[in-house]
């Protein structure tokens, strides 16, 4: 797979990302603890038909990872378009964004200015507003510094637990343990920021807003975000249509269901 140069934002920040292929505009943003490695599958099937692009949010992958930011959502979405007008210029895309970055989507799809860019929207595994009983518990200890959210122990037992069914672990072993090398490689400091970003994270009353045709995907066994916001957010939606994926598929749909992920994401944007 070809790595394009880096790019540079403002403030001298450089953006890492992926491009293969031409046609139209698609652009996948990863969620939380991941970078464009995550959709390295998609950007091989989709480069065939489309101009497909996967991009590192600032402080992940092989992007610049400043300590001084507070990387808070609304900027991450922020640094996004800049570094999607660097790529493309005012080209127009769809996008689509898992997990957090289904929330980066939602925020970029909820600015008037910004939604001018979007012809389509796929949001994935992904919420209005997070809740977890499990992270809830915890996020007390996680913010008082307690619990190191890249200890490997947590990263094995529970976020690869929150991520993943139980039966995709055991058949795809090697593949979550690639998995767990690529998670402890950020940075603690960047995990915990996003990580607060996350849980104060509500776009409730602006998802209705959003009027580009989108594609909400979820699944029916996902331990991290409850398919159940799914539900909520296509009723909130005007121009939304709701898949769920099964049976026993988590919360990395791409990869637990990827045949009937690529199907669906491929019908939709037939449909735009």
């Amino acid at each position: 797979m070809k790595n394009l140069p880096i790019i540079e934002i403002s403030n001298g920040y450089k953006i890492n990302y992926i491009e293969k292929g031409k046609g139209r505009t698609l652009v996948f943003i990863h969620g939380w603890l991941g970078s464009s490695w995550v959709f390295e599958a998609q950007i091989e099937y989709f480069s065939k038909h489309y101009r497909t692009i996967a991009i590192d949010h600032l402080g992940h992958g092989k992007s610049d990872k400043p300590e001084s930011e507070s990387y808070d959502l609304e900027d991450l979405a922020k640094f996004l378009d800049e570094a999607i007008s660097k790529i493309i210029g005012n080209e127009k895309i769809i996008l689509l964004g898992h997990s957090m970055g289904g929330m980066i989507a939602q925020i970029y799809a909820t600015n008037p200015i910004l939604a001018k860019r979007i012809d389509g929207l796929v949001l994935m595994s992904t919420t209005p507003k997070y809740h977890n009983p499990l992270v809830d518990q915890a996020k007390d200890a996680i913010l008082s510094g307690q619990i190191n959210l890249l200890d490997e122990n947590i990263v094995r037992t529970v976020i690869v637990n929150l991520m993943f069914d139980k039966k995709y672990q055991k058949v795809k072993a090697d593949f979550i343990n690639e998995f767990i090398i690529k998670t402890l490689e950020m940075e603690e400091y960047v995990a915990l920021s996003t990580f607060k970003s996350v849980i104060n994270y509500d776009n409730t009353d602006k998802v209705k807003d959003i009027t580009v045709p989108t594609l909400i995907l979820t699944s029916d066994k996902d331990a991290m975000i409850s398919p159940e916001d799914s539900e909520l957010m296509q009723k909130k939606i005007p121009n939304s249509k709701l898949i769920i994926l099964s049976p026993k598929i988590g919360h990395y749909i791409q990869y637990e269901a990827r045949d009937d992920y690529h199907k669906a994401v491929e019908e939709f944007i037939k449909t735009i």
